[in-house]
């Protein structure tokens, strides 16, 4: 007996230790090497410049043929589901709706689940990852909230209002966090909301500063909305995630489109900064400088995906993929553009939707949508995911309801089966294609390069793939259980051992219809 209660003991004491060592961290120390952790995912993707490239090797060319599923997680949830799972000591974190999960890396055990009861209209219940810091998940709600968890047991710790949900405003964005603030920024823009950037305090979800992403008055870009009154419903989405230049503390941000999405003559104009990349002083708030790679988008062509930032040839580069079907790159020193290139075919950019319809491609769905591109300093690539989608976009009424959608029109898309999905990798220098894989299946998900030399992608029929880096050949295939796959893979190491981890199931509302599979995490791992 007394044996028993010694190991019962022990067992309690190792529980307890387990718990103690999740809540020591992440430090700002490891956030800042995150790029660099082997035994950590930190952040959606990956570390603050977004690359989405892990320096493992132990999964590699050579054996990643013999890849086995060790373990699935079903959570049992229906709509969208398009994590790439958090990682920090041997845990899993993954979100979907108003449900936060932790879940043991190597086993799928699931440690804790937290559910969010919203206190107002969820306008779209999508979220994409939480932060993680110093013990503490941060994570956005389909109401427009900012919610604190603690990592080691899901208890709230803190929620606070960012807007007024009943206007169209909810937060899908995963969060970033830095010198004791959590970036995030609003979205609803195609609901007409006035889109705003955030920084929030980490103790205690108090605002540090905003930022207007549609500028009013006297403030910079304002000269570019022709008419003053379509400011207050000008949209700027910002719907993913976003990237951090430590060494200069640049935060870089990814703004949607304007609104009414398709009615571009209602807001005459550039209509800054929707459609761009902007670039602030993290500490502050205040505008550095821009990138706009749309001018009086009219087609609903957000740029969504996080940007990236890397050094080539001694140059800080920024990239990034937008639902138009281009990936742009700049030299962020000399803040110019180096080169334009096409991840998806095209057709009528240059048209402007009529009342009878301008056929399109892609449509609103296509390009890349909430994954951006991936960066390897190995083979100096870059990896797109893209979908070749076409559509016919025609003009409406402009009425706002509020709450409700503000299109301006409408977009009818092709049949499903005409969709095309690409994972294309480009000279990262000269933006000239290398390689091309198409899967058969859409691919809205992120893609990830290891320094094993492989791409790990999937596709909308749950269809996972090893790539080799170099030449796009299929080292791996898999299927995890007819599950679309909308977000992406992570890696890492627990206890020297390297694992895959994937969300796949209902990718997207709109891309794949309501409860099409039900959500599960799904880990691999070498026999």
């Amino acid at each position: 007996m007394k044996l028993k209660w010694a190991v019962a003991i022990l067992g309690l004491s190792l529980i307890a230790s387990m718990a103690g060592a999740q809540v020591s961290g992440p430090t700002q120390a490891e956030l800042n090497n995150s790029a660099m952790a082997r035994d950590s995912w930190l952040m959606y993707n990956k570390s603050y410049t977004g690359t989405r490239y892990a320096t493992l090797t132990q999964i590699n060319t050579t054996n990643v043929g013999q890849l086995q599923r060790v373990c699935t997680f079903a959570t049992n949830d229906l709509g969208a589901f398009q994590d790439t799972p958090i990682v920090y000591k041997g845990v899993a974190y993954i979100t979907q709706e108003d449900k936060t999960y932790a879940i043991d890396a190597t086993n799928c055990n699931k440690l804790w689940e937290y559910d969010y009861q919203p206190s107002g209209p969820e306008v779209l219940s999508t979220n994409r990852d939480v932060a993680i810091y110093n013990g503490m998940l941060f994570r956005g709600t389909g109401d427009a909230h900012l919610l604190a968890l603690d990592a080691a047991t899901g208890k709230l710790l803190w929620n606070v209002q960012v807007q007024d949900s009943s206007n169209g405003y909810f937060t899908s964005s995963a969060p970033i966090v830095w010198n004791n603030m959590i970036f995030m920024g609003d979205a609803g823009a195609d609901w007409g909301i006035k889109g705003q950037m955030h920084a929030f305090n980490v103790s205690d979800g108090s605002k540090v500063w905003d930022f207007n992403v549609i500028p009013t008055g006297s403030e910079a870009g304002a000269d570019t909305w022709g008419s003053a009154d379509s400011t207050a419903t000008g949209g700027g989405s910002m719907w993913t995630s976003y990237t951090l230049n430590v060494a200069t503390g640049k935060l870089y941000i990814s703004i949607g489109n304007p609104a009414p999405d398709f009615a571009s003559a209602y807001r005459p104009g550039a209509n800054l900064y929707t459609d761009s990349v902007i670039v602030l002083d993290a500490k502050t708030g205040k505008l550095d400088h821009y990138y706009q790679q749309i001018s009086g988008d009219n087609k609903d062509f957000d740029t969504s995906a996080a940007p990236i930032i890397y050094t080539l040839n001694g140059n800080l580069m920024m990239s990034v993929a937008t639902k138009q079907g281009y990936l742009f790159t700049y030299d962020d020193s000399t803040k110019q553009q180096l080169y334009k290139v096409e991840t998806t075919s095209h057709l009528n950019m240059d048209k402007p939707p009529t009342t009878e319809g301008t056929r399109i491609c892609p449509n609103y769905t296509g390009g890349s949508q909430w994954s951006g591109p991936a960066y390897s300093p190995t083979t100096q690539m870059l990896y797109v995911n893209s979908i070749d989608y076409c559509g016919v976009v025609k003009l409406g009424e402009v009425r706002l309801v509020k709450g409700q959608l503000f299109f301006g029109g409408s977009m009818e898309l092709d049949d499903v089966s005409k969709a095309k999905g690409y994972t294309t990798a480009y000279d990262a220098a000269t933006g000239k294609q290398i390689w091309r894989f198409e899967p058969g299946a859409r691919s809205p998900g992120g893609v990830t390069v290891t320094a094993g030399g492989l791409v790990l992608t999937s596709d909308t029929a749950g269809n996972m793939y090893a790539l080799n880096a170099k030449t796009g050949a299929v080292l791996f295939k898999t299927n995890i259980d007819n599950a679309p796959s909308g977000g992406g893979i992570s890696t890492y190491e627990v206890n020297g051992k390297q694992y895959m981890a994937i969300a796949v199931g209902n990718s997207s509302k709109g891309a794949t219809g309501v409860g099409a599979v039900a959500a599960r995490l799904a880990i691999f791992a070498l026999p």
